[in-house]
């Protein structure tokens, strides 16, 4: 593809100023020449790609609403980063299991001995509330000290609406989150190997403890139950699902993180306050998300837009003799989600950089940004970075220190001082004369009394 002719020197800074104009006036989500987007009954939702954090739909995306067992999420990304050796043995605890009404359980007993691995089957799949405070006491030697790093964590992610009072999340007034948070923790728990591969399971079988025999735990998310006997009884299979899961509660209604991945084009979905019952008897939670993935496979591509090294443009460069300027590439393959159908050559593209940037230059050092848009929509914001290096001319180095040695302010300060100092010197030598001249007056005075 040929690249674009570089802007005339004069106008590059219109053309960077105008760029941010625009950038500021478009929408943030794709909106030309899609289908019409499902009615969402849940109270808050949003629809997100995980790669490049683009955000497809959105609905009350920042109210905050009770987070109920979606809160467990948390609960097991601070686990794995803390407890790096899985097979790691705890014991459960009279506190980890009293106190549990309203939440399911995994039926832990005082006094079993689990692993963390089947304790984290155990609260991803079932939704268990008495693993979480066993993995909660494993890691940080008490709940309350545990729901500190739950809050620490939750600032670290930038889930700036959320507050986690327990590791479970049965109701609290004090504990809630946002649609929008839920999907910067769910991008996280999807970006964890282990909890990736935890949270897309469709059952696991936990082998016998101490105090118990072999049992088996299905997930809680119907988005990833195939069984045939599961699905007689709620049947919200979708085969690209990948996972994450669901809650529900009286103060919240049913809550639901979604995963789904469909020819590389990953998704995540986040319901909250759905409903019980849609009017068709259906669970609204799942209706919503099915739709909305659905709308985005169908409307939408994740493909390639940019190849890597492949010039975008190019900026001048001061103080080199070997190059006047140097091409500025993206330093990897470059993917977005564009509307289907699109191709490549019919996207815009837009770039913010320095008039000129001075020599040496590294090969990768990013010198701008570039940003592809169609139709009004951005798509993918990406640094630009040269392309080769470029080595600075010791001579003109020099040159140019002279010339902004004579032309700077240390200059015009030295040239006043200069100035001043004759005007003194001058003054000086007047007020001398003067006084030779009155002393040769008063001598001739005297010589002709």
């Amino acid at each position: 593809m040929p690249h674009p002719p570089r802007p005339p020197r004069r106008t590059r800074r219109l053309l960077a100023l105008l760029t941010a104009l625009l950038l500021a006036l478009i929408p943030a989500a794709p909106a030309a020449a899609l289908a019409a987007l499902p009615e969402v009954g849940s109270e808050a939702a949003l629809l997100l790609h995980p790669d490049t954090g683009l955000v497809l739909y959105a609905k009350n995306a920042d109210r905050q609403l009770p987070a109920s067992s979606l809160v467990k999420l948390m609960t097991a990304l601070i686990t794995v980063e803390r407890i790096r050796d899985l097979s790691t043995e705890v014991t459960v605890s009279a506190a980890a299991v009293a106190d549990l009404s309203g939440l399911s359980t995994a039926n832990l007993k005082e006094g079993e001995v689990l692993t963390v691995e089947q304790l984290l089957y155990c609260l991803l799949l079932p939704s268990a509330g008495d693993a979480a405070n066993a993995l909660a006491e494993a890691v940080a030697g008490d709940v309350p000290s545990f729901v500190a790093l739950m809050n620490e964590k939750a600032a670290e992610l930038g889930m700036k609406n959320t507050h986690f009072v327990n590791p479970h999340g049965r109701d609290d007034d004090l504990q809630y989150t946002t649609a929008s948070d839920m999907a910067k923790l769910s991008r996280s728990v999807m970006k964890n190997q282990t909890l990736s591969d935890m949270v897309s399971m469709q059952y696991k079988r936990i082998a016998a403890t101490n105090l118990t025999g072999d049992r088996y735990y299905f997930s809680n998310n119907a988005l990833v139950v195939s069984s045939a006997d599961r699905r007689r009884n709620e049947d919200y299979y979708y085969r690209h699902a990948g996972g994450l899961m669901t809650g529900s509660s009286a103060a919240a209604g049913y809550n639901l993180a979604a995963h789904a991945e469909k020819g590389g084009f990953e998704l995540i979905t986040v319901l909250l306050g759905a409903p019980r019952e849609s009017a068709d008897g259906k669970k609204q939670h799942y209706t919503d998300a099915i739709a909305l993935m659905n709308w985005a496979y169908e409307n939408l591509q994740y493909t390639l837009v940019l190849g890597a090294q492949q010039p975008v443009c190019e900026v001048e460069v001061t103080l080199s003799s070997a190059k006047d300027s140097v091409a500025l590439v993206a330093e990897q393959d470059i993917y977005a989600v564009v509307p289907a159908g699109v191709k490549t050559e019919e996207l815009h593209r837009m770039w913010d950089l320095p008039e000129s940037v001075e020599a040496p230059v590294d090969k990768g050092e990013v010198l701008g940004e570039a940003v592809i848009s169609y139709d009004g929509a951005r798509y993918v914001t990406f640094p630009l970075v040269a392309q080769s290096a470029v080595e600075r001319s010791l001579l003109l180095l020099a040159l140019h220190r002279i010339a902004a040695f004579f032309s700077g302010k240390v200059l015009r300060v030295l040239l006043l001082l200069a100035v001043l100092a004759g005007i003194g010197y001058l003054a000086l030598l007047a007020y001398v004369n003067k006084k030779r001249a009155e002393r040769r007056r008063r001598k001739k005075q005297k010589r002709y009394r």
